[in-house]
C-alpha cells in the first residue's frame, strides 16, 4: 500500500524575521515540552494548513503572517508543498513548480490525484459533484486537541461547505464507497441535469399552449358534411392551396416566440435582482466591514474580506450586467419576430377575408359558417395537437431518464454487497473492542454501536477520562480500517495530546503501549507534555522538544527564507 510520509516542515515569518525547521522520522515522532503553551499543537496544525486544510489557529499566530513548506514522500518520491495565505505551490519530482491561487479547484484535484483520493461531494449552490479540499482526505488521520474529542470528524474549520458530508467521507475512507461508485454518481448527476433541462422545456411548452389558446378560436362544434367539405374544397383548391399551412406555421411561430419572450423576461427579472444584491454586497463590505474577515450570520464561518474578495464581487456584478445586456438583445430579437409574424398573420387573414365573401356554407342548423372560421379552427387544432404531442414526447423522455437513473442506483448498490458491509462492520467491531480492552474501558454500551458510522454514539459515551479513551479507540479503529482496505494513499497518524481529561498514570501508560504496539511500524506524530509515562515512546521516537522560544527563532532565518523564495 502506498503511504504518505512527512519529512520536513519549514516555517517563516517575514514580518518578525523569524523562522524554524523541523525534521520527522518515517516511523515514530514525539513533539514535547515542559510548558503547555509553546506551540506543540500549532506545529502539527501547520503541516495540515500547508496542505490546504484550515485548522483552528489562535489570533496571535494568525498575526504572524507565515509562509510554510512541507517536504513529503509518496513511494519514495520527494515532493515539496509551499503555502502563503491561500496561494499554494507544488513541486513534484522532475517537474516544474505549479502554483495555485486558491485551495479549491485545480489544487484540490491535483492533490486528490496524488493521494488517490476519489471521493466527490455535491456543491451546495449548483449541486454538481466536485472534488472536496484536502481537509476531507486528512479527516481520519488527525486527532485535534480541541475539536476532535468533543465532536466527531470536526478536525478542521470550514467543513460545513458541504451538507451531510460525514457519511459519504467516512464510507469512502473505510472502503464502503469506491472510485467506481463516484464514477456512476457523476453519470447520475449528468442524467439529472439533462432531466431538469427537459422539465424546463415542458414548462415552456405548457406556456406555449396557454398562449396558443389566446390566439386561436375555440374548435367549431358544427359537424360539416362530407358533401359540403367536397364542395368547399373544390371551390378553393386553386386559390388557397397553401393558405392553411401558412397560417398554421405563423400561429405556431407566434406561440413559441411568445413563450420564449416570457422565459426571457423571467430571466431578466432574476438578473436585475442579482445585480442589485451584488451592488449591496459590495457597498456593505466597503462601508460597514473594516476588517479583512467577515463572519457568516447563518453558520458562523469566517470569510475573507480582502481587496481581492471585494473585487470578485465587482467581477460577478460585471458578468451579471453583461448577461442582462445579452438578455435585452434577445428580447429585442423575439419582439421583432413576434411583430413580423403578427404582420404576416394579418396579411393572411386579409386574404382569407377576401375569400370569405365568396365561400360560405351552412351547418345543419342553417347557421352560416365562413371559410375564415373553418380554416382558423383547423389550424388552431393542428397547432394544439403538435404542441401536445411534443409535450408527451418530453414527458416520456423524463420517464426514460428516471429509469436510467434507477438502473444506475441499482448498479451502485451492486458494488457494495451485504457481505461487504457486514465485513466492514465486523472488522470495526473487532478492532474497537480490542482497543477498548487494551485501554481498560469496559463501561461503554456496545449494543448501540454497530459500525464506524455510529460515531455520534461513541462521542456521547465520552466526556470523562474513561470516555475519551473510548473516543481514541474509535479513531484508531477507523485508521486501521483505512490501512486495511487501501482505498487511498495512507497518511501518517497524527495525535495531538492523547492525555485528555488528565488520564491516570496507569491509563496513560496503556495509551502509550497501544500506540507503540499497534501503530509503531507506520509514521506516527504525537504531541504531548513531558511525562514519565512517555519514556517508552521517547526511546523509539525522534523527539522534537520545544522551549520557551516557541516555534519561531532568529537562527537560520536567512537560510530558510532563501530556500522558500527559491520555490
Amino acid at each position: 500500500m502506498q503511504s504518505l510520509k512527512f519529512s520536513r516542515l519549514l516555517v517563516l515569518s517575514n514580518s518578525e524575521k523569524l523562522a524554524n525547521q523541523f525534521e520527522f522520522s518515517k516511523t515514530l515522532n514525539l513533539i514535547t515540552a515542559t510548558d503547555n503553551s509553546v506551540g506543540k499543537s500549532t506545529l502539527l496544525k501547520l503541516i495540515f494548513w500547508t496542505f490546504g486544510c484550515e485548522p483552528e489557529f489562535d489570533t496571535s499566530w494568525k498575526s504572524k503572517d507565515c509562509t510554510t513548506l512541507v517536504e513529503f514522500e509518496i513511494s519514495n518520491k520527494l515532493y515539496k508543498l509551499k503555502r502563503y495565505k491561500n496561494q499554494v505551490t507544488l513541486l513534484a519530482p522532475n517537474s516544474k513548480a505549479v502554483s495555485y491561487e486558491k485551495i479549491t479547484g485545480d489544487f484540490s484535484k491535483d492533490i486528490a490525484d496524488l493521494l488517490q483520493f476519489r471521493a466527490l461531494l455535491p456543491n451546495q449552490s449548483t449541486n454538481e459533484l466536485e472534488i472536496p479540499p484536502p481537509a476531507y482526505y486528512f479527516i481520519p488521520f488527525y486527532i485535534d486537541q480541541k475539536r476532535s474529542w468533543s465532536t466527531a470528524w470536526n478536525n478542521f474549520e470550514n467543513l460545513g461547505q458541504y451538507r451531510n458530508w460525514k457519511e459519504t467521507i467516512v464510507k469512502y475512507h473505510i472502503g464502503l464507497l469506491t472510485a467506481e461508485h463516484f464514477e456512476i454518481e457523476i453519470e447520475k448527476s449528468e442524467k439529472k441535469f439533462s432531466q431538469n433541462i427537459v422539465k424546463k422545456e415542458i414548462d415552456k411548452i405548457e406556456t406555449a399552449i396557454d398562449i396558443v389558446s389566446n390566439y386561436i378560436p375555440e374548435p367549431l362544434t358544427t359537424v360539416t358534411t362530407v358533401d359540403q367539405l367536397e364542395i368547399l374544397t373544390e371551390n378553393i383548391k386553386n386559390d388557397l392551396l397553401n393558405l392553411q399551412e401558412e397560417q398554421e406555421q405563423l400561429l405556431e411561430n407566434l406561440a413559441l416566440n411568445n413563450a420564449e419572450l416570457s422565459h426571457l423576461n423571467h430571466q431578466k427579472e432574476i438578473t436585475e435582482k442579482i445585480i442589485v444584491e451584488l451592488d449591496s454586497d459590495y457597498r456593505f463590505t466597503v462601508e460597514n466591514i473594516p476588517d479583512d474577515e467577515i463572519e457568516c450570520p447563518l453558520c458562523g464561518t469566517m470569510h475573507e474580506n480582502s481587496i481581492v474578495n471585494r473585487a470578485s464581487i465587482l467581477v460577478d456584478k460585471s458578468q451579471a450586467e453583461i448577461q442582462l445586456f445579452e438578455i435585452g438583445k434577445a428580447l429585442d430579437k423575439f419582439e421583432n419576430k413576434i411583430s413580423a409574424n403578427n404582420n404576416k398573420l394579418n396579411e393572411v387573414k386579409n386574404r382569407i377575408d377576401e375569400i370569405n365573401s365568396k365561400y360560405i356554407i351552412e351547418d345543419r342548423n342553417e347557421n352560416k359558417i365562413n371559410f375564415n372560421q373553418i380554416i382558423e379552427s383547423i389550424a388552431g387544432n393542428a397547432i394544439k395537437q403538435n404542441v401536445e404531442k411534443t409535450k408527451i414526447e418530453k414527458v416520456n423522455q423524463v420517464h426514460e431518464i428516471e429509469n436510467e437513473i434507477k438502473n444506475l442506483k441499482r448498479e451502485q448498490k451492486e458494488l457494495v454487497t451485504k457481505e461487504i458491509i457486514e465485513d466492514r462492520n465486523d472488522t470495526f467491531i473487532s478492532l474497537f473492542t480490542d482497543y477498548l480492552s487494551e485501554l481498560a474501558y469496559d463501561s461503554i454500551n456496545l449494543s448501540e454501536i454497530n459500525s464506524p458510522l455510529d460515531y455520534n454514539k461513541v462521542i456521547r459515551e465520552g466526556g470523562a477520562a474513561e470516555g475519551t479513551r473510548g473516543i481514541l479507540a474509535y479513531y484508531l479503529s477507523v485508521y486501521k480500517m483505512v490501512e486495511k482496505y487501501q482505498n487511498e494513499v495512507l497518511a501518517p497518524l497524527v495525535i495531538d495530546t492523547p492525555n485528555q481529561q488528565e488520564q491516570s498514570g496507569k491509563n496513560y501508560e496503556k495509551i502509550v503501549k497501544l500506540l507503540l504496539n499497534k501503530f509503531g511500524n507506520g509514521q506516527v506524530i504525537i504531541s504531548a507534555m513531558e511525562n514519565d509515562y512517555l519514556k517508552p515512546l521517547k526511546l523509539k521516537s525522534k523527539v522534537i522538544t520545544l522551549n520557551s522560544a516557541r516555534l519561531l527563532i532568529k537562527k537560520d532565518y536567512e537560510k530558510i527564507k532563501k530556500e522558500l523564495d527559491s520555490i
